[in-house]
């Protein structure tokens, strides 16, 4: 009974953060989508590297970097 509860948790999940996804896809540029996946990448080496790293604190730099994309631009510095 656990595993297919599992699966569907794991289901919903996904196919939200999937059609999330395919929502803000429309309003994301090429440098944002980069700046995510490489923030992404820096937090799964970090969970991977570091021990006593605290999942919880992690995911705003998702947010975050595609903030920070957009207000340079709006700057005028170039990506």
């Amino acid at each position: 009974m656990g595993v297919p509860l599992a699966a569907l948790t794991v289901f919903t999940c996904q196919g939200a953060l999937t059609l999330l996804a395919a929502y803000l896809g429309v309003f994301l540029t090429d440098p944002m989508i980069g700046e995510i996946s490489a923030a992404g990448g820096v937090l799964i080496m970090g969970l991977g590297l570091v021990k006593r790293l605290w999942v919880a604190n992690c995911p705003p730099a998702l947010f975050i970097a595609p903030l920070v994309v957009a207000i340079l631009t709006m700057m005028g510095v170039g990506f």
